[in-house]
């Protein structure tokens, strides 16, 4: 039986200026044909056909042999965007025709949590967008997570061609869809991207054995691979992971004197014999501090009558672990784990004029229960909004020891490129997109080595050395984390990856990310820097791509080895950067110093700096100097300018002076913004993107360099 690839289907799009590969499964021996041909009027640049125009092939036929495996393929010539195409492939007596078919750029979308978000999850965030999404130019091809350990597949077991609309677009990449519809608007043409993500995975679960190869340091991993590759025991630990979790619950729930009480309908069983708390709420700074069970939460509220009787959504922010929401006894949502928002919709004959509650029963798997500050508590709808933060009760339901932990089989090493990205290295493709480290985080491996493996093994099996790839760079995030050292670090390597892997780009997201969610919804601005990125790069988009670029950071010459003996600045005229430069909306102004150190960071792309912030003011608070002893010391930002200027230099170039004047020697370092979040301003070019965080080591100065023929 004749049969195609799946990603040869209805809807697809294919590699533009690339030979077009058909390949499938067929009857070994049998000869398949195969051509391609206009389909009714073109409306994407292809010509469009004239009435009583014959239906000759655009291209083809071109003719193969099915191989004694039962494969084939063959390949049809190029073409430029445009569309739409039928593709006709012919077997013996069969007949396979693949319509509405359209030629543009395919892009491979892949990485974690941050790529798998859908817009179901964002859709409250771009309402209008969701509302007018229809495209026919922008199309989606998504695998469904799956783990191999056995080797590399040679086709995706899920997946189909799905076009952006109404119906469609809420189970698209938010990441994904954002860049592909930011590219559609620079250049015009069609866009496709397959779709391969799984959340909480790792950089080594999407490496092949052989990209892993040559490392002592990940022979650990391969091994734990070939453990998962035994069958019997994989059956063994996923029959664990459903049932060891499943009975905890269970028992929790029948031990429940909630449950057994039916609480939910009796919110004064919960505040009578209850405590009083504030929501928003970290349990570890109440008398739940490690708590692990379930407890029971209620509040009343009152609804004007203009409210009554009708339909609310109601937003609780998030909450850690799992919850039932009930409003007047009614269950209105539930959500299994943590990350999600909880957002749910009150039906109609619920809300009462005047007094009515709502209950939460909220379970803790782990010690770690929270209602996440800073997120939305409130119920709304047309006719008004009701605030849910304040006083609640509590009362427990009860106590347990912590859920058995889950074996996620998927994220080990080789899983999901064999099971998932394998099949993909069959489809010619214009780039990668990547979005991924937050599972890395904690991870003992090299971060920067996996990356370039990661990219060296790609480009190999796509056959492109120069095969662009983009990625995104850790956003701020910190409600989780317990130290302020690893998201900063592993920032840093994906900056040093711009200098080592070659045909690369990387999207700056330290003000996109929300500091108490690991799932921001700003996925649009996302999409676009890394659309930028490809449209100056590939599609000859004359425009800035990139925020400012620290090249490196030097000892000014005045602080060179002279201690407290003082930093004058020779006379440049610097200015602290302030919310807007251009300088001629502000007087330049001197800076002179008695003492401190002063240390100028060269930078590129650095056109009409300014410093800002959505919510942190306008102010620099993250720039510091890195003394010998490890010690960090804050550092005030100045804005470097030749003598007698009054802009940046028209290269783009410009220089920061990061200047500490209590510190009394020279620094081995300088940082920006390395920590898990900004705690000020963020500082931009006048393109609006701003600069990566960075650590550099602090070189001699220009004239010292210059003295020692450096």
């Amino acid at each position: 039986m004749l049969r195609l690839s799946r990603f040869l289907s209805d809807g697809a799009v294919l590699q533009k200026d690339e030979p077009i590969l058909v390949w499938g499964w067929g009857t070994p021996g049998c000869r398949i044909r195969a051509f391609l041909k206009q389909n009714g009027n073109a409306s994407f640049g292809g010509e469009e056909k004239k009435e009583g125009q014959g239906e000759a092939p655009l291209l083809g036929p071109k003719e193969t042999v099915v191989s004694e495996d039962g494969r084939f393929s063959l390949k049809l010539d190029p073409l430029p965007p445009g569309g739409p195409y039928e593709l006709h492939v012919e077997g013996k007596e069969e007949l396979l025709v693949i319509r509405d078919l359209l030629i543009g750029a395919v892009w491979y979308v892949s990485g974690q949590s941050n790529i798998d978000v859908d817009m179901e999850r964002c859709c409250d965030s771009y309402p209008e967008v969701v509302r007018d999404c229809a495209d026919d130019g922008l199309r989606t091809f998504r695998i469904t997570e799956n783990a191999d350990y056995h080797g590399p597949l040679e086709e995706p077991l899920s997946g189909e061609w799905k076009k952006a609309e109404q119906n469609t677009i809420l189970r698209f990449s938010a990441t994904g869809y954002f860049f592909a519809r930011a590219l559609r608007e620079m250049t015009g043409i069609p866009v496709g991207f397959i779709q391969a993500s799984l959340g909480g995975s790792r950089i080594t679960s999407w490496l092949s054995r052989e990209m892993l190869e040559g490392n002592e340091d990940y022979r650990g991993l391969l091994e734990e691979a070939d453990r998962y590759a035994d069958d019997a025991f994989l059956a063994k630990v996923i029959r664990r992971n459903e049932t060891e979790p499943a009975a905890w619950k269970e028992e929790l729930s029948s031990e429940d004197a909630g449950r057994k009480n039916a609480w939910e309908k009796d919110a004064e069983a919960i505040r009578s014999a209850g405590t009083r708390i504030g929501i928003p709420v970290f349990f570890r700074d109440t008398e739940l501090s490690g708590f692990v069970g379930s407890v029971w939460l209620t509040r009343e509220f009152t609804i004007p009558s203009s409210m009554a009787g009708k339909s609310a959504g109601l937003w609780l922010g998030t909450i850690v672990d799992s919850d039932d929401t009930y409003v007047n006894g009614v269950k209105v949502g539930e959500t299994g784990y943590q990350y999600p928002p909880r957002k749910y919709r009150v039906p109609e004959g619920i809300l009462r004029a005047g007094s009515n509650t709502i209950t939460i029963r909220l379970v803790v798997e782990n010690g770690e229960g929270r209602f996440t500050p800073g997120k939305g508590y409130f119920l709304y709808n047309d006719q008004g909004v009701v605030d849910l933060q304040g006083s609640w009760f509590y009362r427990i339901g009860a106590s347990c020891g912590k859920i058995p932990p889950t074996d996620f089989v998927n994220w080990k090493a080789t899983g999901l490129f064999n099971g998932t990205a394998a099949p993909c290295f069959h489809v010619p493709v214009e780039g990668i997109v990547w979005y991924q480290g937050e599972a890395n985080t904690h991870q003992p491996y090299d971060y920067l080595d996996l990356m370039k493996r990661y990219v060296e093994g790609y480009r190999k099996l796509w056959g492109k050395e120069t095969l662009p790839f983009y990625y995104v760079q850790l956003p701020n995030y910190d409600v989780d984390l317990d130290q302020d050292v690893q998201w900063p670090e592993l920032r840093e390597k994906q900056r040093k990856a711009l200098a080592e892997i070659p045909h690369a780009g990387m999207a700056v997201t330290m003000d996109l990310g929300e500091d108490n969610d690991l799932h921001p919804h700003g996925k649009m601005e996302i999409g676009r820097r890394l659309a930028l990125l490809a449209a100056h790069d590939l599609y000859g988009r004359e425009c800035e791509c990139t925020g400012p670029v620290p090249l490196r950071a030097e000892l000014a010459a005045e602080s060179e080895g002279k201690g407290t003996e003082g930093v004058t600045l020779s006379g440049r005229f610097c200015k602290e950067i302030s919310r807007r430069l251009p300088e001629e909306s502000e007087p330049t102004r001197e800076w002179k110093s008695e003492s401190g150190v002063c240390v100028r960071v060269v930078l590129s792309h650095a056109e009409g700096l300014f410093a800002d912030s959505l919510e942190k003011g306008s102010v620099i608070r993250d720039a510091e100097v890195i003394l010998a002893d490890g010690t960090a010391h804050q550092a005030r930002v100045l804005l470097e300018k030749a003598p007698g200027t009054e802009k940046n230099t028209r290269d783009g170039s410009a220089a920061l002076l990061f200047w500490c004047p209590s510190v009394k020697e020279p620094p081995v370092s300088v940082r920006y913004a390395y920590h898990n979040v900004m705690h000020g301003a963020m500082i931009y070019n006048g393109a609006g993107l701003p600069m990566s965080p960075f650590e550099l080591l602090v070189e001699k100065s220009r004239d010292e360099r210059t003295e020692c023929g450096v």
